[in-house]
Order: structure tokens, then sequence, then C-alpha cells
């Protein structure tokens, strides 16, 4: 028993499939269905800009790492404008921070910037990443850092930036003339 809803495409004839075009539906891809032949052509055919494309992508890779050590400026400049300009043993470890950090990371830029780099034989004919301006702001940012823990040790006043701070170091004033009294 057939329903009454029922239709039959067989029996429908090219007058009778309607004349207006149906849009395709959001994210089909008419290229998928590319034939396996021609898909191995066009692969074939981007495997120049490959290498290029991973070549601009370890380099925007470098810079992100690069880049990363600034956010942590903001949030070390609060905490040593929390800690005070006393000698306590917080403000003496956060400003302890501001210096090992930064040189343990200036001391493993190697392993840091490793995985950026083109290995061995594939590095001699393909040339791979400029990664010197990266580098060379990673440690100017770790350097910045430093700078903070300078400029918060001399808040303390733990740098000798005063004459009086260096009298152990000036030669006794010699007497010129005395006076009988």
């Amino acid at each position: 028993m057939a329903s009454k809803w029922a239709v039959d495409y067989a029996t429908l004839g090219p007058e009778t499939v309607p004349k207006y075009k149906i849009a395709n539906p959001t994210g089909f891809d008419a290229n998928a269905l590319q034939s396996s032949k021609s898909a191995a052509k066009s692969s074939r055919q981007n495997v120049g800009q490959d290498d290029h494309n991973e070549v601009a992508l370890k380099v925007k890779r470098a810079w992100d790492v690069a880049m990363s050590p600034a956010k942590n400026i903001p949030m070390n400049a609060i905490m040593i404008y929390m800690t005070g300009n006393g000698v306590q043993i917080f403000s003496v470890m956060i400003t302890a921070m501001l210096f090992i950090q930064p040189v343990k990371a200036i001391m493993s830029l190697k392993q840091t910037f490793e995985r950026f780099e083109t290995p061995g034989a594939a590095a001699r004919a393909q040339p791979g990443a400029d990664l010197l301006l990266p580098k060379l702001t990673f440690i100017a940012i770790h350097v910045l850092t430093m700078l903070l823990g300078v400029y918060k040790i001399n808040a303390m006043g733990l740098l000798p930036t005063t004459t009086s701070d260096w009298l152990a170091f000036l030669p006794p004033k010699h007497v010129l003339e005395y006076s009988a009294l």
C-alpha cells in the first residue's frame, strides 16, 4: 500500500524538475569531490609552497616564543610595586626572582629556539628560518626584566649611588695646618 504523500522520482521527467538552482549547504566544499588523481597532481604542485609555508610557520612560532616573556613584565611591575621599598624577605625574594629567571632563560636560549631550526642536511638543501631577530628580541625582553630588578634595588636603597656610599674608599683628609691653642 503506497502512502498518499510518497513521491516516485522515477516518474519525474525533466519537464517536472524545478528550474531554480538550490544553493549548496553551509560548509559544503565542491573541491572535496575531485578524483584522487587530480588531488595527487595538485598536492605535487603545492610541495614547494608547503615548504615555504612551513618556514613561515616556524618563524611565526619563533616570534611567539620570543615575545612570550613580555607578558610577565606587567605582572612583575605590579609585584615590585606591591612589595614596597623596604628591605624585607618578600621584596628581596621578588627582586632575586627578577634576576635569576631571565638569566636562566638567556642561558637556555639554544634549547628554546632549537625546535624552530632546520636540522642537518635539510638545512643545506633548503634554507631555514632566520631566527636572529626573534632571539635578540627574546634576550632584550629578559634584559628589560633585569632592568626592572635594578630599579627595584635602587628604590630599596641598596645601590651605591651617592658619595656617602663610597666613603670607605675615599682617603682621609690630610690637615695642612695646625693651630696651637
